[in-house]
């Protein structure tokens, strides 16, 4: 897991699933994710043509189960 591949809890599963190349847009999928402590910060980038931002503080994350 890298510094990108954790989401804040509010964020959306399906693009954040996009966004860490488990799905697409277009075929959708089932993922597997797991609930985990909120972090100090959360840093942002585009991927597969989704982008996501750096943000601060957040109470609650997950992460996907691959």
């Amino acid at each position: 897991m890298n510094k990108y591949d954790v989401y804040t809890d509010d964020s959306s599963i399906c693009n954040a699933a996009v966004h860490a190349g488990l799905i697409t847009t277009r075929n959708g999928g089932q993922v597997r994710i797991r609930i985990r402590p909120g972090a100090s910060s959360y840093y942002g980038t585009t991927r597969n043509g989704v982008n996501s931002r750096n943000y601060g503080s957040w109470g609650g994350s997950f992460i996907f189960v691959r």
